[in-house]
């Protein structure tokens, strides 16, 4: 039953059971709660609106202006799962609320259950019968090893025969035990080297282009139309790591590196590459976002951020220059005895002239980018660029 109600707890539409039944409607109502004279007038006029109280809590939560479902008692019949919410129906405030006795929105699971238990009960009694006579069958030793034979056939290598005789096939079971358990040791080492290379895979590139090519694909591209790019740089890494020798070089390189992970991971922002000194990242490439560009920029500033505290931490003068741009983009594997994952197209040759447009570190974006979110940061027109057979201004974000 669906039916609307007002602020004042009662009835805007006519009952379903009182259309459908309107002789046992006054004693259904009277038993969970309606005063009798309520109930016969309803009944006596015919139609529950304005009439029938129905101030239970999906009405109350719905006139709150929440919406959901709950079980919970209704002005009729028993315990009832309900969904509720506002009716939105201009220059009223009604709600609607749906109701279906809880006996009967769970009588096709009781039914299965039922059988369920009736067809387990049968197969296991069927199992046992069969299993009490084929151990007093004087073929059930070969059988089970034709039976396990099949399975390791169909590689399942966990498979085992009983060998408590000490007779050929006790001998015989015994061997195939000792084969069976090395091919397990060899599958095992065959399914762990299978997922090192699907892991492998995964932080190269996305997933659907990892399943392409694990099915043999060569050659695979994929064209995004709304992508934001961005496109980073160190400033001042050469002359910091001169100080350092190649191990001291690689940990502060891998504590840049991770930082700028984790602002990814936060941002919601995916990497494509990660180069000395260089990040090249993305947004709405393998989950599409209507922020696209927002995150790219959040994700720009958390990188500056994070260079900033490792020149507190270490003394060191390290700067980062950013560019961000957003539109069409292609992505996909490249070459064949190294494999590699990439990013090209306009977006990603736009960001990288973006960046260029200054020498000081900062977050620098083009027209598209600082359309869609100039109300969100303080901006500063700082020059113009040249790509694609147009010129786009430069701004840089002042934070």
């Amino acid at each position: 039953e669906i039916y609307l109600a007002g602020t004042d707890g009662l009835m805007r539409s006519n009952s379903r059971q009182l259309i459908e039944d309107p002789g046992t409607y006054a004693q259904s109502v009277i038993d969970n709660g309606t005063t009798a004279a309520d109930a016969d007038r309803i009944v006596a006029v015919g139609d529950s609106a304005i009439l029938q109280n129905v101030d239970q809590e999906p009405v109350r939560r719905a006139l709150a202006g929440q919406s959901g479902t709950m079980t919970s008692s209704q002005y009729i019949g028993s315990e009832s799962i309900t969904a509720y919410g506002p009716a939105n129906i201009e220059g009223l405030d009604w709600v609607v609320v749906a109701r279906m006795e809880t006996s009967e929105a769970f009588a096709p699971i009781t039914d299965f259950t039922r059988t369920l238990l009736l067809s387990t009960l049968g197969l296991v009694l069927a199992i046992s019968v069969l299993s009490l006579l084929l151990s007093q069958a004087f073929t059930g030793p070969i059988r089970r090893l034709a039976v396990a034979v099949r399975r390791i056939a169909g590689g399942d290598y966990s498979v085992r025969v009983a060998a408590g005789g000490s007779d050929e096939m006790g001998e015989l079971s015994r061997d195939f035990n000792e084969m069976a358990a090395g091919l397990q040791i060899k599958q095992d080492l065959i399914d762990r080297q299978r997922a090192e290379n699907d892991r492998l895979l995964r932080t190269l590139m996305p997933d659907s282009l990892a399943a392409r090519y694990r099915e043999g694909e060569q050659t695979i591209a994929e064209q995004h139309e709304d992508v934001a790019v961005v496109y980073a740089e160190l400033l001042g890494f050469d002359d910091f790591s001169r100080a350092l020798d190649g191990q001291q070089e690689t940990l502060a390189l891998n504590e840049l590196m991770r930082g700028f992970d984790e602002a990814a991971e936060r941002a919601g922002v995916e990497s494509v590459r990660t180069l000395r000194g260089g990040y090249l990242a993305s947004c709405g490439l393998t989950v599409p976002r209507v922020d696209n560009a927002r995150r790219a920029v959040d994700f720009a500033l958390g990188m500056r951020a994070h260079v900033q505290r490792f020149n507190e931490r270490t003394g060191a003068a390290l700067d980062l220059r950013a560019g961000v741009d957003t539109g069409a983009v292609t992505s996909g594997l490249v070459a064949r005895a190294s494999l590699a994952y990439d990013l090209w197209g306009d977006a990603v040759d736009l960001a990288s002239r973006v960046r260029r447009a200054a020498d000081a570190g900062g977050v620098y974006v083009s027209d598209a980018v600082h359309d869609r979110v100039h109300g969100l940061w303080e901006f500063t027109e700082v020059g113009t660029v040249d790509a694609s057979g147009h010129t786009s201004t430069v701004w840089r974000i002042d934070a």
